[in-house]
């Protein structure tokens, strides 16, 4: 089966919106086995959305339609689909009495505007909203099967989960597509590469692929077949690639960094505590992003002046005349304290210089000192980072909680990741 995703409205066209419904139908479709064709957008235009619907439903098997069932004159979508099917627009009484009852829940009157939502072409069928006004529209168009939903994203994803999805899948020919991901920190994608080299192969069954988003390599394993042979594949593949990348692996799905960090010092009862310079309280942010981590997070200090070391971590002014604020000294003076006025079991500081100013010969843009303290002393490794400011300042943050998760698993940093 081959589908087509078209979106609808201005704030797509002008580039004011990124569409990320799209690619999350488009993820949701090949998971059922359903090989998108095309994703194409149209703007807030009757004669435009009905050439669009006209040309692309001739030849796929399921289109979606997401975005243009509002109430208001620009929502064009239930129009332009009954003009492109050559049918008229009728009003379903099942919609406009959930549409009512929508109002009634909220305690307010329904303003006629609305009506206009509860209309369809005539040979379609509505689809339940429970979390909006906007009922969707399902309908067999020749040998199309074109579902209409809101362009909300919440409203977009429960409607396509709960009524349309169903629907497809009973459709596909039973093959699904399961994809696995193993989430890596702390080794460019070409020398990882170089580990699996001989299981990255394409048009094959599984098949094996890297990609890179915030200096995070994953590997995504894809397997196309029937439902329950999917899981044995995968596992077989992925304990391959577990054994060959070891610690270098932080996660897999979609468990970010600091989420695995707050469970392993919540699973010891231990805590950390921060001190940053050139991140700002990027690190801190990253770490109470996670529900919990109270637990193990008591605070931190954003240091990011001279004087405010000094002041707030009593960091000795000849450190800083002799060695600078950006040094090994610095960085190690500062997780000491921290750890000390927070009474933690560990502290992480940073130290760095992240761009575009401030870098020279001796110390460039991109040098990141990071200290971890412990009971037993200081660490601080020395980094020099790619990339620009806010890459620079991320992967100083991530990379905090790398050496921090290391520690915790018991695992020598530079048998992991070389420094």
């Amino acid at each position: 089966m081959q589908a087509d995703i078209v979106s609808i409205g201005d704030e797509l066209t002008s580039g004011q919106t990124i569409n990320r419904n799209a690619a999350w139908l488009g993820e949701q479709l090949q998971l059922l086995g359903i090989r998108v064709r095309r994703h194409l957008t149209a703007g807030d235009s009757l004669d435009e959305i009905v050439r669009l619907l006209q040309w692309t439903h001739k030849d796929c098997d399921v289109l979606l339609i997401s975005g243009g069932l509002g109430p208001t004159d620009d929502d064009l979508t239930r129009e332009a689909l009954a003009t492109a099917m050559q049918d008229k627009l009728v009003a379903d009484d099942a919609a406009m009495s959930e549409i009512e009852a929508f109002f009634a829940r909220l305690n307010r009157a329904m303003p006629m505007v609305n009506r206009v939502q509860a209309l369809r072409p005539a040979s379609a069928r509505c689809i339940s909203n429970p979390n909006g006004t906007a009922p969707g529209i399902a309908a067999k168009w020749g040998n199309c099967h074109a579902f209409a939903m809101p362009g909300v994203p919440r409203e977009m994803q429960a409607m396509f989960l709960q009524a349309v999805a169903p629907v497809l899948a009973q459709m596909s020919s039973g093959s699904v597509l399961r994809i696995a991901k193993i989430n890596t920190f702390g080794m460019g994608e070409s020398t990882l590469g170089e580990k699996i080299k001989d299981l990255m192969r394409r048009n094959t069954n599984p098949a094996v692929g890297t990609t890179v988003h915030d200096g995070i390599v994953s590997v995504r394993i894809y397997w196309r077949g029937k439902p329950e042979e999917a899981a044995a594949g995968i596992e077989a593949v992925s304990r391959d690639i577990r054994s060959r990348l070891g610690d270098l692996i932080f996660s897999m799905g979609d468990e970010p960094m600091e989420a695995v960090v707050v469970r392993l010092l919540r699973e010891r009862q231990q805590t950390v505590a921060t001190a940053e310079s050139c991140t700002g309280g990027l690190l801190s942010e990253l770490l109470t992003n996670i529900s919990g981590a109270s637990a193990c997070f008591p605070g931190g200090w954003v240091t990011y002046s001279n004087a405010l070391k000094m002041q707030e971590l009593n960091i000795d002014a000849r450190i800083l005349d002799i060695d600078g604020a950006v040094s090994r000294e610095t960085a190690a003076a500062m997780a000491s304290a921290a750890r000390q006025k927070a009474h933690s079991d560990w502290a992480l500081s940073i130290t760095g210089i992240a761009g575009p100013e401030g870098g020279s010969p001796e110390k460039p843009v991109g040098l990141v000192f990071i200290g971890l303290a412990g009971a037993d002393g200081v660490e601080v490794r020395r980094f020099q980072f790619p990339g620009v400011r806010g890459q620079i300042r991320l992967r100083a943050a991530q990379m905090a909680m790398t050496i921090l998760r290391l520690k915790l698993l018991r695992q020598q940093f530079e048998a992991v990741i070389p420094s």
